[in-house]
């Protein structure tokens, strides 16, 4: 029986993560563009979300300069942070998805001579970083419009020297390229260690994450290389590498292609969004390889056509990394997810094979939407365990489909024991035949080796060239059909001719006279006698010995030689006119015009056959004259039986 970890301490460890991710879920917030971070002690407490109330204001269109965008009097105006750009500000001014304007928040520090720094990385298009009216960072050029702005980089982590009491942040934002505006993620404050270490920290969990879903799909790739009827491996592969993509392009993994890779800024947004179009419809696809539905089909096709359009969509237009499509397309794909929790309930519930690994996975990916869930209610600060339960639930796949395969291996190992047994015992039974066979050769008498029901297992040359069956074509069937004039296919009848078997050593058979059935029709009487060859195995020797001489090779070879002129001459030809078209024997023109074929009618007659006989010409002639006359000719089916004596005594 397959067994999982207990759902209680499920449950409290993704609760722990989560709990992990929102440390900061009752710090102060910016209320009015002033957050009091005062008396805060980083280094125990950690980095602080500035999240909340930033004072906010929209620039001239005609006029670049950050002095003309800050009010020089009355009242603020704010709008939250993160948040894109959409409907108004507190004051009621309109906000569109593109333009420009500035953040300003006021933030009460500590002199603790201690560096502080910033992390931004929700930045939609380009900002400029200044605290206390210096310029520390920026993402590309900031403009006021497409053309004089040029976006650049994702991620800022600017640090400065903060001066007791209040300080001054302003962030100086302008979007023209994406489809949306604005700041969508928090931004932090911390000492320079610590940004430091949440970066390399997402970067590590990114690289170890990704590269074990890179694995995961390759393998699983290379499985379905060498097994290509199991599609589950293919889609399961393909769903891992794309899902690796989105790790090392996403921003919880800080970027971490930015540092391996030199793309353009608008390339590095639709990596980001492109796994999501190929990601559900290759999940639904692994999912209903793995556990068959009657709907599997159809749901297939639905979400291969909305996946396929978004990722088309995301191709074909400019960076919208938070736009409506994008959103919709959010929406949509969940009703993927509650699909599938909807059908592994369903297989857990009929116990289906394997099932049972998939509730951490179910679990984990549920947390990690609920995880979402809270984050855009901006009652958490952080998704950091989004990625983290999406990789929990990939992992809970790989375990069954490891599990599968374990399974299917030890299945192949039973049935090549299996084989390899059947092998072993079928070149024991050959030896044994073979060993038998020469046994019974070297007897002048006909013998057939048969089982306990009289089952033919093997017989002896003398036996087919006296009865001119082949051995191929009366091994496995039962004797009895060969014994007196009974019906070839009433077995009963002849088994009342033989003995009763089994026999024993103490209680051999005595001979009786029959009648042995030849392929020519014939009845042969016969001496019958039934003696045991191996009792372990049920073997027994069924010897028959006829008054009738058994011909000879010679003999043999001038019967098939008058067989094949008599099959010949039926069709209405003559002699000569087989040596002529054979091409296998000479043909004399006489001056009156009589055609001699001297050679040919020395083989008519044991008398006259040479001493030393061209075998080779008897057996094509044969071949000849069979290949010139009707199948269903009795008397070509009496030249190929005596054919296939001749050969068998060869």
């Amino acid at each position: 029986m397959i067994r999982i970890l207990p759902l209680p301490p499920i449950l409290f460890l993704l609760f722990l993560a989560g709990c992990a991710g929102s440390a900061d879920t009752n710090a102060s917030r910016a209320v009015k563009g002033e957050i009091d971070l005062s008396g805060r002690n980083f280094k125990m407490q950690g980095p602080a979300p500035l999240d909340g109330e930033w004072e906010f204001y929209l620039c001239p269109q005609d006029d670049p300069s950050l002095s003309e965008c800050l009010p020089r009097g009355g009242q603020k105006d704010f709008y939250p942070l993160p948040a894109i750009w959409k409907e108004s500000t507190f004051r009621g001014v309109p906000l569109a998805s593109t333009g420009r304007g500035v953040y300003r928040l006021n933030v009460r520090l500590d002199d603790d001579g201690k560096p502080k720094c910033l992390y931004l990385s929700g930045l939609l298009s380009v900002c400029r970083v200044s605290v206390n009216g210096r310029v520390l960072a920026e993402s590309g050029v900031v403009g006021n419009d497409a053309e004089s702005e040029k976006p650049r980089k994702h991620l800022l982590t600017p640090c400065f020297s903060p001066k007791g009491g209040r300080n001054e942040i302003i962030l100086e934002v302008s979007n023209f390229h994406n489809d949306q505006g604005g700041i969508h993620s928090g931004v932090r404050i911390g000492l320079r260690e610590q940004i430091e270490d949440m970066i390399n920290l997402r970067r590590v969990t990114g690289a170890v994450t990704g590269g074990a879903l890179l694995i995961m799909g390759v393998f699983h790739l290379v499985i379905f290389w060498m097994r290509k009827a199991n599609k589950e491996n293919l889609y399961f592969g393909l769903f891992c590498i794309v899902w690796c993509v989105g790790t090392v392009f996403n921003p919880q993994s800080a970027f971490l292609a930015a540092r391996i890779l030199k793309i353009p800024w608008n390339w590095y947004i639709d990596i980001c969004l492109l796994p999501f179009g190929l990601a559900i419809p290759l999940l639904l696809l692994f999912y209903h390889a793995v556990f068959p539905k009657k709907i599997g089909k159809i749901v297939n096709r639905i979400y291969i056509v909305i996946g396929g359009s978004f990722f088309l969509y995301i191709l074909a237009t400019p960076p919208n990394a938070y736009s409506d499509v994008a959103f919709d397309y959010y929406l949509i794909s969940r009703t993927a997810y509650l699909y599938l929790f909807a059908a592994f309930t369903m297989d857990l519930i009929q116990k289906r094979k394997g099932a049972a690994f998939l509730a951490p996975g179910y679990l984990a990916l549920g947390y990690s939407e609920f995880d979402g869930i809270l984050f855009d209610l901006n009652i958490i600060n952080s998704t950091d365990f989004t990625h983290l339960g999406a990789f929990i639930f990939i992992l809970s796949y790989s375990a069954l489909m490891s599990v599968r395969f374990a399974e299917t291996m030890a299945k192949i190992d039973d049935v090549s024991e299996q084989l390899k047994s059947r092998k072993e015992a079928e070149y024991e039974q050959r030896r044994k035949q073979k060993q038998f066979s020469k046994m019974l050769d070297s007897i002048e008498d006909a013998v057939v080796a048969v089982g306990g029901e009289y089952e033919i297992n093997f017989c002896n040359r003398t036996f087919t060239a006296l009865t001119g069956y082949r051995f191929k074509d009366i091994q496995g069937k039962n004797l009895a059909a060969f014994i007196g004039e009974a019906d070839p296919g009433d077995t009963g009848a002849g088994c009342e001719k033989l003995p009763k078997l089994p026999l024993s050593p103490a209680s051999p058979a005595t001979p009786a006279m029959r009648r042995l059935l030849t392929a020519d029709g014939v009845a042969l009487d016969a001496s019958v006698k039934v003696s045991l060859l191996d009792f372990e195995k049920g073997l027994y020797a069924v010897v028959f010995r006829t008054q009738e001489k058994l011909m000879d090779k010679r003999d043999l070879g001038v019967r098939i030689m008058l067989c094949a002129l008599e099959c010949w001459e039926s069709t209405g030809r003559v002699k000569a006119d087989l040596a002529e078209q054979s091409g296998i024997w000479s043909a004399y023109i006489e001056k009156n015009g009589y055609v001699r074929t001297q050679t040919l009618d020395r083989y008519l007659s044991k008398e006259t056959l040479p001493a030393r006989p061209r075998w080779k010409n008897i057996i094509a002639t044969a071949e000849f004259v069979m290949a010139q006359s009707p199948k269903n000719s009795p008397l070509r089916t009496k030249l190929e039986r005596a054919l296939s004596q001749f050969r068998q005594l060869s």
